[in-house]
Order: C-alpha cells, then structure tokens, then sequence
C-alpha cells in the first residue's frame, strides 16, 4: 500500500510539474510575443516626421499614438499638432493649433502632388487651454492612400479676412506606423 500511495505521489508530482512547465512556457511566449510588438514601436521611436508617444492604461497595457509638432524656429511656439490614435478599423486624425483660429473657415488637408483627389474636410472639435483641435476620422481606404504619399498640406485660417495658413506635414511611414500600433 505504502509503494502504490509513493507511485500515486510521484505521478501526481510529475503531471503536476508537466502542468507547470506548460503553464511557463505558455507565460514565456506571451511575454516574448508582447517584447516583440514593443521592440516593433516603441515610446519615443521616430517613424518619419512622427513620434510614438505611449501611456499605461493599465498595469499590462499600453496605448500608443503618433503626434508631430510643428514650430516657429525663432521662438519655439507651436504652430501645429497632429495626433493620430490607431482605432480598429483605421485611426481618428487631430489637428490641434493655437486658440484664436478663424473657426468658420475650417480646417482642411489634401494630399501633397495629387490635385486630382478632392481636399477632406475635418470638423472642430473644441478650443479648451490654448488650443483649438479639428478632428478627421481615417478609414481604411483613406490610410491606402497615406501609404501612398508623403506629406499632406493641412489648412486653416487664422483671421476671416486672412490668407490660409498651410502646412505641410510629413506620412512618410505614417499608415504602416498605424498599423502595428493598432489595438
């Protein structure tokens, strides 16, 4: 009996150890497969003219985002901000430019050397702090053609009787970048 009770423990102890052993490598691939879509984008990696900007949302979660800023040489004040944040079924562009903008005049981008495709509209959000933020929601078929060019001219006015104001901002990567930050 006492033999029978020892090869009893010994089985239980040994499915017990293979449950374990499982139970790591199972841990360790997870941990592996979650380094390498870090090592991919990763906070403050530059993808052209972008910079992935990351935050914890909870203890094992990131949420990452793509902003470029734009600025006066002279004087450092910003003249614009772009923010991309990956959706699931494409990503939500923001515009962000100081507060005082012409907001009637809207807020508009086109892609640089392709006349032949009609300027998108965004829609003002909110002026809140400094800033006033327009936002365009970005489809697949909109992220193709990102992929296919390499800057965009954004445009705004700053008074009513005023000249537009546009920038040219550079997607060199942009809709690939996207891609792999996506939820």
């Amino acid at each position: 009996m006492a033999r029978k009770r020892g090869n009893e423990m010994k089985t239980t102890s040994m499915i017990l150890g293979i449950i374990a052993a499982a139970g790591m490598a199972a841990t360790a691939q997870a941990q592996e497969a979650a380094q390498t879509a870090t090592e991919e984008m990763r906070n403050g990696q530059m993808v052209g003219d972008w910079v992935v900007v990351c935050e914890a949302v909870t203890i094992s979660q990131n949420q990452c985002r793509m902003v470029q800023e734009q600025s006066l040489r002279e004087t450092g004040e910003m003249i614009a901000r772009f923010i991309a944040v990956p959706v699931s079924d494409g990503a939500i562009l923001l515009a962000q430019v100081p507060m005082g903008v012409y907001l009637p005049g809207g807020a508009v981008y086109r892609f640089s050397g392709k006349d032949e495709i009609e300027q998108r509209n965004m829609i003002w959000q909110r002026c809140a702090d400094t800033v006033c933020e327009a936002a365009a929601p970005l489809s697949e078929e909109e992220l193709a053609l990102f992929a296919e060019s390499e800057a965009l001219l954004f445009g705004f006015r700053e008074t009513s009787d005023g000249d537009p104001v546009v920038l040219s901002v550079g997607i060199e990567g942009f809709a690939e970048a996207i891609e792999k930050l996506r939820p």
